[in-house]
């Protein structure tokens, strides 16, 4: 069935003991994943996703909390269940964990050994290897291939066991952007194509951007905000999520260099510096046109931005918006009414 839980993780707690202390690594997370998602967990080093997601097939048992993967309750099985249901849950790393000695194909292959017959892993290594765009390079040794080519590599031999789930730890982190770009399109393109379920881990909320379709934002322990991509892009809650957007957006860049420009620094009540923000069908709307047209108030645009967020348009202006206070306050209503967010940046809050 569509849109069900396929991880279910309720009041997660890794506490880790030290001499002196002990370390809330993960501190009473609840987390939902629902089939076909690929879910962003977004954090900058040390905020625990890393340790979160390990909990997830008990690579980390948690200290406290519950466990439900497919349908299971995961710190009820023992050994044996357990490496049977680490089967349905596929992992990439980082640094791709190859061994150097193999070929490429027999590193796919490696979780193949030992229960499936010859044959079959030979037609199965060459299925994925076709998959993950390596079928030319089935001999070749890890020292031979690109870092792309390498987690190409690291995502075939993950998906050996038929999974249903693919946790991705860091697995862009160590690559230039535009091999980032290829891999995270790939693993999009495996969601589609397998219905694979991803849990993604990292600190680049590009990367989120790109391809998820949920995100939650991680700080200390703690997720601290969650929800759809189009939500968390449009309406951030925490300063936390507003500084990954922003930087993500190259926001901030392009408010200090507006803040340089002329315009702004002569600017005089009741003219205002503000920063509009539009989803969807807003985005549809002959915004600056309507606005002199209807309230006399001129928009003077110093940047403008629009992106595809899952589809969806997506957009960011800073612009001076210049006539009388009433006419500003009848556009800022105007705007309001039409989902149109209005930050006035010159006193750093919302009109």
């Amino acid at each position: 069935m569509a849109n069900d839980a396929i991880i279910t993780l309720d009041q997660i707690d890794v506490e880790f003991k030290e001499k002196t202390r002990s370390v809330h690594a993960v501190d009473h997370v609840d987390l939902t994943v629902e089939r076909g998602d690929i879910y962003g967990i977004v954090g900058y080093s040390g905020a625990g996703k890393s340790t979160l997601v390990r909990v997830i097939n008990l690579l980390q048992r948690p200290t406290a909390g519950t466990v439900t993967v497919l349908g299971q309750d995961m710190l009820a099985l023992d050994a044996r269940q357990l490496r049977a249901k680490r089967k349905r849950i596929g992992m990439i790393f980082q640094h791709f964990n190859l061994m150097n000695s193999r070929t490429i194909a027999e590193n796919v292959a490696f979780p193949l050994k030992g229960h499936t017959p010859a044959a079959k892993i030979k037609a199965k290594v060459d299925e994925l290897l076709e998959l993950v765009g390596l079928a030319d390079r089935a001999s070749a040794y890890p020292a031979e291939l690109s870092g792309g080519q390498k987690q190409r590599v690291g995502i075939a031999r993950a998906l050996a066991s038929d999974p249903e789930i693919l946790i991705s730890d860091e697995a862009t982190s160590a690559l230039d952007p535009k091999t980032t770009s290829a891999i995270l399109d790939l693993l999009k393109s495996l969601n589609e194509r397998l219905g694979l379920t991803i849990v993604l881990i990292t600190h680049e909320m590009e990367a989120v951007k790109q391809i998820c379709n949920k995100v939650a934002v991680m700080d200390e322990g703690r997720i601290i905000e969650r929800g759809s991509l189009l939500n968390i892009f449009a309406k951030p809650e925490q300063q936390l999520t507003k500084d990954f957007i922003d930087t993500t957006l190259q926001l901030d860049a392009a408010l200090a260099a507006v803040r340089k420009q002329p315009a702004v620094q002569a600017l005089k009540a009741p003219d205002q510096l503000v920063r509009l923000t539009y989803v969807g069908a807003s985005t549809d709307q002959p915004l600056v046109a309507t606005l002199y047209k209807e309230f006399s108030v001129t928009a003077n645009i110093l940047f403008g931005d629009i992106q595809i967020l899952q589809g969806t348009p997506f957009g960011n202006l800073i612009v001076v918006l210049s006539g009388t206070q009433a006419d500003l306050d009848r556009t800022f209503a105007y705007l309001k009414a039409n989902d149109v967010t209005v930050q006035a940046l010159n006193e750093q809050e919302e009109a």
